[in-house]
């Protein structure tokens, strides 16, 4: 027999899971408060937590008040409320949220992305009107499909109707065939061409959920993983790809905001373990563990064997650039038992598979000080990396010039020849990035000159090492 007598509290578990706690600690943390409140704390335990998650009973009023202040969120955003108690709510609280300050001004958006296209639509002499923003925002999303001579997703056209209240299973599955191609151009398009149809998607996608009703979940959690998926994509580009670090922060926020929306565990966990790259590039390892615990523990409810194991792989990088070599080996024999376990991966997860695992265990033996097994790791990725993932080539090319320049320069400066010929061809930030490695690495050799002017001809003057 169920014991469940309630609906399932989702909302307050996944504020938990946003945080990486468990019920135990969820317990510790309501405990600490009651005492800074002068209050007797008489039995709670993580089994009582669980059960207001699954529905076996409710918080008692004494624990409500504590879960809103530790979580730092009003109770009906933590499924506190009845629904008696929430159509309590006087009627001027119920207004449009304050527009949030991570989101490109509308005006702004439309001259950076979408001017050329709104002149086309709409012969150059139209009023703007909401409408035509949102049109000229679907413009902009095609136009780098339109450019790539890429089919326009069937019931596009839904999209650039006058907009609604309630979404429809067309419109929701047209924008998230858009999200699908532009995550698929990534590989073969400059991240200066893609990002601004990318971002006019994300503000297309975030307009058409803060539009719709409750009501319609199963739609809205469709359409909120997708603008998750183009949000991510955004973070990625500006990121990875441009070093635009606070630009990139805004976008993870909505991608974190629009997978908490589609309670999608494995979504959630991609998002936060790429935020965790963030802090964990800056040197800031606190920070990134605190996301990779996060995502981990999204992963635990919903998680095929190649999220778990990149999640393993992320945690190796951000342990070896602190200077954790030991802790980041343990992580890349975690990655690879967790690479042969049972489970499916989404579509969507595109950035990770087995040769990426190499590359990853090559750096992180490299950052060790183990040169020869990382050229044996980095030659085994280079092997087998599909010849699309060319941003990524880039880097292992780097990095095993660096295992090589201790033994065999001429090798070494031969690869940095290919990978500077592939950055000419696809520009990446996190390719450059590895730079300073190599030139430390070639700056007692002959060739020290030659890498300073093929860097210098990709991306300006080149810092000491």
């Amino acid at each position: 027999m169920s014991t469940t007598k309630h609906p399932p509290n989702t909302r307050l578990r996944w504020q938990r899971l946003q945080r990486g706690w468990s019920h135990q600690e969820v317990v510790d943390q309501i405990k600490r408060s009651m005492t800074q409140a002068g209050e007797v704390e008489p039995g709670l335990n993580a089994d009582m937590v669980g059960r207001w998650e699954t529905g076996g009973r409710k918080p008692d009023p004494r624990y409500k008040k504590h879960l809103v202040l530790v979580f730092g969120q009003p109770a009906s955003e933590l499924g506190l409320l009845s629904a008696e108690e929430l159509v309590l709510c006087p009627a001027d609280l119920v207004a449009p949220a304050p527009k949030d300050n991570v989101l490109m001004d509308e005006q702004q958006l439309i001259d950076a992305v979408a001017k050329k296209v709104m002149l086309v639509l709409l012969g150059g002499n139209a009023e703007f009107s909401r409408p035509v923003f949102l049109k000229g925002l679907l413009g902009a999303s095609l136009a780098t499909l339109f450019s790539n001579g890429i089919a326009i997703p069937d019931g596009t056209e839904a999209l650039a109707g006058e907009q609604r209240t309630r979404l429809d299973r067309q419109s929701v599955d047209a924008f998230a065939a858009i999200a699908t191609s532009h995550r698929e151009m990534y590989w073969m398009t400059a991240a200066a061409e893609l990002l601004p149809s990318v971002t006019a998607h994300v503000h297309l996608g975030t307009g058409m959920l803060k539009s719709t009703s409750d009501a319609e979940a199963p739609q809205s959690r469709k359409l909120a993983s997708a603008v998750a998926e183009s949000a991510l994509l955004a973070s990625r580009l500006l990121f990875f790809d441009l070093a635009q670090r606070d630009a990139a922060e805004r976008f993870f926020q909505l991608a974190d905001d629009a997978a908490s929306t589609s309670q999608d565990h494995a979504l959630a966990a991609a998002v936060l373990g790429h935020r965790a790259f963030v802090p964990g590039f800056a040197g800031q390892l606190q920070p990134a563990r605190d996301y990779l615990s996060a995502a981990h523990a999204h992963a635990r409810y919903a998680a095929g064997p190649q999220l778990r194991s990149w999640l393993h792989c992320v945690d190796a990088e951000v342990s070896a650039r602190s200077g954790q070599s030991k802790a980041s080996l343990t992580r890349i024999r975690s990655a690879e038992d967790a690479l042969v376990t049972a489970g499916t991966d989404p579509v969507w997860l595109d950035f990770f598979d087995s040769s990426r695992l190499e590359g990853f265990a090559g750096n992180t033996l490299l950052l060790a000080g183990r040169n020869r097994e990382a050229a044996a790791r980095l030659q085994n990725a280079l092997d087998n990396l599909a010849e699309t993932a060319t941003k990524q080539k880039a880097v292992l090319l780097f990095d095993l010039a660096v295992a090589h320049a201790p033994t065999d320069a001429e090798h070494a400066v031969a690869t940095v020849r290919q990978a500077c010929d592939l950055i000419g061809q696809a520009p990446y930030s996190t390719a450059l990035q590895r730079v300073p490695d190599v030139r430390a690495a070639l700056s007692a050799t002959p060739y020290v000159g030659e890498l300073d002017e093929r860097v210098r001809a990709l991306s300006g003057p080149v810092r000491e090492a």
